[in-house]
């Protein structure tokens, strides 16, 4: 706890300086950059530029900045475990770090470190209240790609950053902003960071939207893809047995498989190691994308779905990553196949794309609690309540640091048009953060 004086002070500084907390806002949304692995030529622009954005931004608060472009090769010995992708080219798309040591700080004394991804999905279509990376201001809400997920977040560590210097607090301990690439898509920005070193002892925050809820847990996410071959023919004629070189509809077996992962969503939304007193939801397999079939007049040859998995830690493998659930769909996958001629023959092929990776800090570590006691300081109601989907934090805290995740917005509309951020949450953000700062950095004593 802070003595009343530091708070006032704090409070006050963030007060003065919010019409530039919307602007640096602002700034980072119109700043577009969208990772390579999505594929379209028309949105990718690259990390570069939102690095240089906020470098400037630390560098004018006295950081000491380490930069670099993280390599896959130099990853390497990172294959198989959560993260790492063999494939991902980081060229011109940076990982930053910026530390403030007050003078009379160790440099190497236990840290706190705000650690956010500077990435966001493409912007698409259907947006009615901006374009997706030009930030409009309507009716105390920011709409823009970025604006909840999550460059609101970013922007309201920097602002509170900013308040606890304007204030004058002297705080005892050193100061951490981090800001990766490929989150969207993986999360190696951060493996690239916690393989360079970096372990702040004070705690990590990760400023995803919550709500303002305080979140010791996230869920990792398996995305992967299932084809079930089958043989086109006239679809109007009588067929003969396709071993007799008739048609094969692949689509009647995708009946099947749907039906499959139905039962399996059911019987894990009853097992306790899919569900989590601080989870809203069951761990599900969720099917996103079905493609299948050419032309009105011919049967499928094939039917492709691409789907969504979570898992909890108690779940995690010997790596660290999920292959314990990869396993239950394969077996899912066999007992589907069962004794059907066709798929045994003609096995279907399961692929997967993505694996990130899930943790868990328990709820009495100082970086959970600190928040709470700074949320309780300003009057609002303290939460407690876990991610659904995948941030950061597993890397961290599979390196011994405890992490939370904390933030603004809504998640529900992240990765949507209109995707927004409202203001008066965006301040009170900045509120909870800067008191938080103070709190776990040592300044201003115990106001017991």
């Amino acid at each position: 706890m802070v003595t009343p004086e530091t708070r006032t002070a704090i409070l006050t500084a963030i007060d003065e300086q919010f019409d530039s907390a919307v602007d640096l806002l602002r700034a980072m949304i119109d700043e577009p950059s969208v990772g390579p692995w999505f594929g379209e030529p028309a949105e990718v622009s690259g990390e570069g530029g939102i690095q240089a954005l906020l470098r400037a931004r630390l560098e004018a608060m006295g950081a000491r900045i380490d930069e670099w472009e993280p390599s896959a090769q130099d990853l390497a010995h990172h294959a198989g475990g959560p993260g790492y992708f063999a494939d991902r080219d980081f060229t011109g798309r940076p990982n930053l770090v910026g530390t403030i040591t007050p003078p009379s700080v160790d440099p190497e004394a236990d840290s706190l470190m705000f650690l956010g991804h500077c990435d966001v999905v493409p912007g698409g279509v259907g947006w009615t209240k901006a374009e997706p990376f030009t930030s409009t201001l309507v009716d105390d809400r920011i709409y823009g790609r970025g604006a909840c997920d999550m460059k609101g977040g970013m922007a309201a560590a920097l602002a509170a950053i900013e308040a606890v210097q304007r204030a004058g607090v002297e705080l005892s301990q050193p100061l951490s902003f981090g800001s990766v690439t490929e989150e969207e898509t993986g999360g190696m920005g951060t493996l690239a960071l916690i393989d360079r070193g970096y372990r702040p002892g004070l705690g990590i925050v990760i400023p995803e939207p919550t709500s303002l809820k305080v979140a010791p847990l996230c869920r990792g996410i398996l995305w992967g893809e299932i084809t079930i071959p089958g043989k086109s023919g006239h679809i109007e004629i009588e067929q003969p047995g396709w071993r007799d070189g008739g048609a094969v509809d692949a689509i009647a077996h995708g009946r099947r498989l749907l039906a499959a992962v139905d039962e399996l969503n059911a019987a894990w939304a009853e097992l306790p190691e899919k569900n989590h007193r601080y989870m809203p939801l069951p761990c599900q397999m969720n099917v996103a994308v079905i493609d299948a079939g050419t032309y009105p007049s011919s049967w499928a040859g094939s039917f492709t779905i691409r789907f969504d998995i979570q898992y909890l830690p108690v779940e995690l493998d010997e790596r660290g990553g999920g292959g314990l659930v990869r396993a239950q769909i394969e077996d899912m996958l066999a007992a589907f196949v069962g004794e059907d001629e066709w798929l045994a023959e003609n096995p279907p092929v399961l692929a997967w794309l993505v694996d990130a990776d899930c943790g868990e800090t328990a709820d009495t570590e100082p970086i959970v609690t600190a928040p709470l006691a700074a949320m309780r300081e300003l009057g609002m109601e303290p939460v407690i309540e876990g991610v659904t989907s995948h941030t950061d934090m597993g890397l961290p805290i599979k390196a011994g640091v405890p992490t939370v995740t904390f933030g603004p917005g809504f998640l529900s509309v992240a990765h949507q048009p209109d995707e927004y951020l409202d203001l008066p949450e965006y301040k009170q953000a900045i509120r909870v953060m800067a008191l938080m700062i103070a709190d776990l950095c040592g300044a201003g004593g115990d106001d017991d």
